[in-house]
């Protein structure tokens, strides 16, 4: 038995700068992984945010999971321990979900299965939240509120817009957003961790009105438990916390300490299928909606989720055109993503994509 890791990186330029927080974003840049054994191939990929993936991928997790029999689980296990030293959390941790992702992939073509089902989770569609808009430079409020509610009209139930920091825009854009979203259309705002305090988020939140929203999404870094639970409390909101967060305690203590009513569970970030599987079970205990960030191909596999998408179609996304970048996974129709049939996770890199070099 022979197993062989590969790394690609890809970048897609914006054709627009996207501001999402603190962040100005350009270009969306991938790395892929692929794990070869025994004639198949399993894969995945995630978002760098500019970090060297792929090279701590091969330096720091390749090493722990290139032998040994193929239990995901059991290599993720080897896989963590063995990088504790300057993992456990942050980029090593995002490297090692990837790894992990592509290892269920491959543990599954091999017996043939989806993943979803050695999860356990079946093949009912999951809800779907469509990533709708954001508010880049000089786009009106006219023509974001004709975007959102285009795309509402399609049959999505809920639908997200990031948040700007002109106050005077989101006003007005909450406003027309209010009146305009088809009925039974949820409204999610993304600060993308954007205010620096609770302080200076309700003072921002004060001068929005009275918005209806499903949620407002990562109002305060994560670990600001107090923090978000004084949003929750002081304007009776609906908060959802966690993308990008790599550690599940984390998304534990926002839970537990009345920081959150949603879990944003991002897959890749939190370590891959493994971890995220038991922090699924473990909000499953308690009762906690959990909402996915990205990587639909992904999470459709995962039990009781909310999946999320950006607009497909034939040309690129203007925020995410990850989808040009993959062939198959999930089916999107009424708002409902369903997991692919196939085995695996039922999906695979468009050609000339990913430009896999040396093996590890």
């Amino acid at each position: 038995m022979t197993r062989e890791l590969r790394t690609a990186t890809t970048a897609l330029p914006l054709p627009a700068p996207l501001q999402l927080g603190a962040m100005t974003v350009t270009r969306r840049e991938f790395a892929a992984v692929q794990v070869e054994q025994d004639g198949e191939t399993g894969i995945a990929y995630g978002l760098t945010r500019e970090a060297p993936m792929a090279e701590i991928v091969e330096r720091l997790i390749a090493p722990h999971v290139l032998a040994g029999d193929l239990d995901p689980e059991a290599l993720w296990e080897r896989a963590f321990r063995g990088s504790a030293i300057v993992g456990r959390v942050g980029l090593v941790r995002r490297a090692l979900g990837l790894v992990d992702v592509a290892l269920w992939d491959l543990h599954a073509r091999l017996l043939g299965e989806p993943v979803w089902s050695l999860l356990g989770s079946g093949d009912a569609p999951r809800p779907t939240m469509l990533v709708a808009a954001y508010p880049t430079p000089g786009r009106t409020v006219e023509s974001l509120v004709e975007e959102v509610v285009g795309q509402a009209r399609d049959g999505w139930p809920q639908v997200k817009i990031s948040r700007s920091p002109d106050r005077a825009l989101m006003r007005d854009l909450l406003a027309e957003l209010d009146r305009e979203l088809p009925a039974g259309c949820g409204l999610v705002v993304d600060v993308g961790f954007g205010w620096g305090d609770a302080d200076e988020a309700l003072d921002e939140l004060a001068d929005w009105g009275s918005p209806r929203l499903a949620w407002l999404e990562d109002p305060l870094l994560p670990e600001d438990v107090a923090g978000c639970a004084r949003i929750r409390r002081e304007t009776g909101l609906t908060v959802a916390v966690g993308d990008e967060v790599t550690d599940p305690t984390v998304l534990q203590a926002l839970a537990e300490g009345g920081g959150i009513d949603v879990a944003r569970l991002d897959v890749v970030a939190l370590g891959g299928i493994t971890p995220s599987r038991a922090f699924l079970a473990w909000a499953a205990d308690r009762g906690l909606p959990v909402s996915c960030h990205i990587g639909p191909e992904i999470s459709v596999h995962l039990p009781g989720v909310q999946v999320e998408t950006f607009a497909r179609g034939p040309r690129p996304n203007p925020y995410d055109p990850s989808p040009v970048l993959v062939t198959g996974g999930p089916s999107f129709s009424g708002g409902f993503a369903t997991p692919p049939a196939g085995s695996g996770l039922g999906f695979g890199f468009a050609p000339g994509t990913f430009d896999f070099g040396r093996s590890s």
